[in-house]
Order: C-alpha cells, then sequence, then structure tokens
C-alpha cells in the first residue's frame, strides 16, 4: 500500500479497515500504532515503512492490553 501516513490518521476510522499485515487484517489501535511509527520517522507513505519494523509495532501493541 502507497497510501499517504498523514491522509490515513486523518481519516483513521476508515483507512484502518484496509490495511493487512502478513495477510491478517488489523485493529484500528494496530493501524494507528504503525501509522504513529512510521510519522515519527519522518516517512510520508505507508510503504517506506519496513515489514519488520510493522512486526515490531504489533508485538508491542499486543502485549499491551487495555484497561477497561
Amino acid at each position: 500500500m502507497d497510501a499517504d501516513i498523514q491522509g490515513c490518521l486523518n481519516q483513521i476510522d476508515r483507512s484502518y479497515k484496509a490495511f493487512q499485515h502478513n495477510g491478517k487484517s488489523l485493529t484500528k489501535l494496530e493501524v494507528q500504532a504503525v501509522l504513529e511509527y512510521g510519522k515519527a520517522q519522518g516517512y510520508k507513505s505507508v510503504s517506506e515503512i519496513k515489514d519488520s519494523d510493522v512486526d515490531d509495532i504489533l508485538n508491542k501493541v499486543n502485549k499491551i492490553k487495555p484497561i477497561k
């Protein structure tokens, strides 16, 4: 996917549904974490984020469980 990171963040409620990694659909929280990482790195496009970085981000996000 070669989408604009800031544009995806602006439309996160809809854009997250288009994201997949390794054939698995991502949750809104996972997508937001990946996009925020990309933005912090100064990337403009989602395609600039390495798969290995996405793996690391997803592992970290999924270890943290929100308090209910």
